[in-house]
C-alpha cells in the first residue's frame, strides 16, 4: 500500500469516512498469490470484524475492515475489497450513519462496474435505492431503481429482482399510488427465493401498510399476519416486533379487542426477551387502558403496575414512561 493510501485509510478510521482507492483497470483480473501471509492476515481481519460487529462494536469493526481492505489491495484482490466494502456499509447503516453507508455503497458499485460483477452491483444499487427512499429522494431513487430492476431481470437475479420490485412499490406508495404499490409488492413476493423468507416477511409488512392506507383493514391484517407467521417460523424478533405492532394498529380499526389483548400480551413478552424494557412499559400501559375500557379494574391495575415496574428499571428514573404509569395508577385509585 502506498504512503498516500495508508494515510487515507488511517484518516478514514478516525473521522468515519471511507476513502478506498479505486481499482486500476489493467490490474483488475489478476490476484497476486505471492505473499500468502498477507492474504491470511486480510482474511483474519475480516473474521475479526464480524466478531466485533456481533458484539455491537460497529466502529471497531469498520476500522478492522479498513485494515483488511489495505491487505487485500496488496494482493490485488478486488473482489475481496468489494465484498468488504459491503460489510463496512452494513456497519455504518447499523450505526445510523446513512451518509457514510451511502458513500461506501457507491464505492462498491464502482468496484463492481470495474469487475463486471452484476451481482455485487445489483445488491449495492438496491441498497442505495433504499437509502434514497428513506431520505425521500424519490426522483433519483426511481431512476436508479428502474436501471436495477432491468439489470436484475436481464441477468435472471431472483433475489435482486424481488428487492427492486419491493423498492418500486415503496416509491409508488410514497407517491400515494397504493394500488400500484400493492401489485408490485405481490410481484416481489413471488420472486423471493425460499431461503430469503425474512425479506418476504418485510414485503408483507409493506403491502399491509398500503392496504391500511386504502382502509382495507381485513386484507392488511392478513398480510401482517403472514409477516408474523414468517417471523415466528424463523424466530426473528425484529420482524416479530414490527408485524405485531402493525397488527395491533390494524385490529384497533376493525376492532377486535380480544385479539388486541393477546397481541399486546405477546408484544410485552417479546420486548422483555429483546431487552427493551421501555417498550414493555408502554405496551403494559396500553394493556391497562384496554382492560379499563372493559371495566376490568383488577386487570387494569395489574397491567399499570407492571408498566410502572418496567419503567422503574430504566436508567432514567424520571422517564416519561414512569410518570405515565404512575399517573395511570393514581387515576385508577380514584375510581
Amino acid at each position: 500500500m502506498s504512503v498516500a493510501s495508508l494515510g487515507a485509510t488511517i484518516l478514514a478510521a478516525f473521522v468515519g469516512v471511507i476513502v478506498v482507492p479505486m481499482p486500476i483497470q489493467a490490474q483488475q483480473a489478476t490476484v497476486n498469490p505471492a505473499n500468502r501471509s498477507v492474504r491470511d492476515e486480510a482474511d483474519r481481519l475480516l473474521d475479526l470484524g464480524y466478531g466485533q460487529l456481533k458484539d455491537g462494536k460497529h466502529r471497531e469493526a469498520i476500522k478492522t475492515w479498513l485494515y483488511a481492505i489495505g491487505y487485500y489491495r496488496r494482493v490485488n484482490d478486488q473482489s475481496a475489497i468489494s465484498y468488504t466494502l459491503a460489510r463496512v456499509s452494513d456497519a455504518y447503516e447499523m450505526m445510523g450513519s446513512a451518509n457514510a453507508a451511502q458513500d461506501t455503497t457507491r464505492q462498491r458499485i464502482r468496484y463492481a462496474n470495474t469487475l463486471k460483477d452484476n451481482g455485487a452491483k445489483l445488491e449495492s444499487s438496491n441498497n442505495l435505492v433504499s437509502f434514497e427512499i428513506a431520505q425521500n429522494k424519490l426522483e433519483s431513487a426511481a431512476k436508479l431503481n428502474t436501471e436495477s430492476l432491468d439489470l436484475a431481470i436481464q441477468n435472471d437475479q431472483g433475489l435482486n429482482t424481488a428487492i427492486a420490485l419491493n423498492n418500486k412499490g415503496l416509491i409508488a406508495g410514497r407517491y400515494g399510488d397504493h394500488m400500484a404499490a400493492i401489485k408490485l409488492y405481490y410481484a416481489s413476493i413471488k420472486q423471493y427465493p425460499i431461503r430469503e423468507a425474512l425479506g418476504e416477511g418485510y414485503v408483507y409488512v409493506n403491502s399491509g401498510d398500503s392496504l391500511m392506507a386504502l382502509d382495507n383493514y381485513k386484507a392488511a391484517i392478513k398480510d401482517y399476519g403472514m409477516a408474523l407467521t414468517i417471523a415466528r417460523q424463523y424466530r426473528n424478533y425484529p420482524l416479530m416486533a414490527v408485524a405485531s405492532d402493525r397488527l395491533i394498529a390494524a385490529y384497533l380499526e376493525v376492532p377486535n379487542f380480544y385479539r388486541i389483548e393477546e397481541l399486546l400480551q405477546n408484544r410485552s413478552s417479546l420486548a422483555l426477551v429483546m431487552g427493551d424494557r421501555e417498550t414493555a412499559a408502554i405496551v403494559q400501559r396500553y394493556l391497562g387502558d384496554l382492560y379499563l375500557s372493559f371495566g376490568n379494574l383488577p386487570k387494569s391495575r395489574a397491567a399499570y403496575q407492571e408498566s410502572y415496574d418496567f419503567a422503574a428499571m430504566l436508567e432514567d428514573t424520571s422517564s416519561l414512561q414512569l410518570r405515565e404509569a404512575y399517573y395511570k395508577l393514581q387515576t385508577l385509585e380514584r375510581l
